[in-house]
C-alpha cells in the first residue's frame, strides 16, 4: 500500500460487513462536503451530548479549513462509507483523536480484529498527517463503560478514567495555610516551572500512566497554546521561599468559569494537608476575575484529591475515559 500521487491512500482489504464479501478497494481520502452529516452521525453514535457537540464542531472545522491543524478522513469503497476519523494537532507534540469509527450494522459486536481492517489504514493516514505537524503522542476520550473497538484496534492504551467536577467559586474561601504563600508563575523562569511540574509528577496519583507518554515541557506547551491562557492565572505555592507546588488554571470568560487544569505538590511537601490551600487559591483566581464557577477533571482513582474536592462541595457533571499512544 502507499500514497498515490493524488494524496489518497488505496488498500485492498475485506469489507467490514456482517457477511463475507469479495475483496474491495478501500479508499482513504478527505471528506466531501456532502458527507458531513453522515460523518457526524457515524462518529457521534452512542456519544454523550457534550462529546456530540465537540465532534460536530471538529467535523465542521475539518471541512471548512482543510489546511488547518484539524483533519478529517473517510474510508470508502466506491460510494459506500466504511469509516471516518477526525484528529487535531496541538502544540507540545500532542494530538487529539476526536473520533474514529467504523460503519457496521453490528457495531455492538465489532471486534478489534474486524475493526482493524478499516481502522488501521484510516489511522495510518491520520498519523502521516500529524507526523508532519510534529505530533508524537495522541490521546482520545470515550465513554467509561464501552470503549470503541476501533481504539484498541489501532494500539491505544487505557490511561485513566476521569470525573469532571464543578463548584461555585465562592465556596472555595477556606483559609489558606499560613505556612504557604502564592506568587504568579511569571516570577519563575520557564526552566524553573518545568522542573517544578516534573517534580510534582513523581508518584502522582493523578493519571500516572500519562507520564510515560508526555514530559512536563510538552504538557505545559499544550496548556499555553490554549486561547484562554493567561500567565497570571498560574500560581506557585511557596514554603519558606521554596517552590513546593503549582496551581495552573484557564479563565473561560465567555462561560463565566475557571478551569483548574492542574495542581500538584512535590513529594517532599506532601502529607501537610496543603492540597486544600491550592484549591482555595484556584477559587481566589476565579473571584479576582469575576468568574462564577471552578471546573476540573480528576482521576477517579485519586482518592486524596477526590476527598479534598468533596469537602469543598464539588459535584460531578461528566465522566469519560482517556486513552493514548505514541506515534514516533
Amino acid at each position: 500500500m502507499g500514497f498515490a500521487a493524488s494524496g489518497i491512500l488505496h488498500i485492498t482489504t475485506l469489507a467490514v460487513t456482517p457477511e463475507s464479501e469479495p475483496l474491495n478497494e478501500l479508499e482513504v481520502r478527505p471528506p466531501r462536503p456532502a458527507e458531513s452529516a453522515q460523518i457526524v452521525t457515524l462518529l457521534t453514535a452512542g456519544e454523550s451530548e457534550m462529546r456530540r457537540h465537540l465532534i460536530t464542531s471538529s467535523v465542521a472545522g475539518a471541512l471548512k479549513n482543510p489546511d488547518a491543524k484539524t483533519v478529517g478522513l473517510v474510508a470508502a469503497c466506491g460510494d459506500q462509507m466504511r469509516g471516518a476519523v477526525i484528529g487535531s494537532a496541538l502544540p507540545g507534540g500532542t494530538g487529539v483523536l476526536v473520533g474514529l469509527r467504523i460503519a457496521t450494522e453490528e457495531q455492538d459486536e465489532l471486534t478489534p480484529e474486524a475493526a482493524a481492517e478499516v481502522a488501521a489504514p484510516l489511522f495510518q493516514a491520520l498519523t502521516a498527517y500529524l507526523h508532519a505537524l510534529d505530533v508524537r503522542f495522541i490521546q482520545s476520550t470515550c465513554d467509561t463503560q464501552s470503549p470503541p473497538a476501533e481504539l484498541m484496534a489501532v494500539g491505544f492504551q487505557h490511561l485513566a478514567d476521569l470525573q469532571y467536577l464543578s463548584v461555585e467559586a465562592s465556596a472555595l474561601n477556606a483559609q489558606v495555610s499560613p505556612e504557604l504563600t502564592f506568587v504568579d508563575a511569571t516570577e519563575l523562569s520557564e526552566e524553573q516551572i518545568v522542573e517544578l511540574v516534573e517534580q510534582t509528577y513523581i508518584d502522582t496519583r493523578d493519571c500516572p500512566s500519562m507520564n510515560q507518554y508526555r514530559i512536563a515541557s510538552e504538557t505545559l506547551a499544550s496548556y499555553r497554546a490554549m486561547p484562554q491562557h493567561d500567565p497570571t492565572a498560574w500560581r506557585i505555592a511557596q514554603h519558606k521561599g521554596e517552590a513546593i507546588g503549582c496551581v495552573l488554571t484557564l479563565p473561560f470568560v465567555d462561560s463565566n468559569a475557571l478551569e483548574l487544569t492542574y495542581m500538584g505538590v512535590v513529594p517532599s511537601a506532601r502529607g501537610n494537608r496543603w492540597g486544600a490551600s491550592l484549591v482555595s487559591e484556584a477559587g481566589r483566581i476565579a473571584q479576582q476575575r469575576g468568574l462564577q464557577t471552578v471546573n476540573l477533571g480528576v482521576d477517579q482513582k485519586n482518592d486524596p484529591a477526590q476527598q479534598i474536592y468533596e469537602r469543598f462541595g464539588f459535584t460531578s457533571f461528566f465522566g469519560e475515559s482517556v486513552w493514548g499512544r505514541r506515534i514516533d
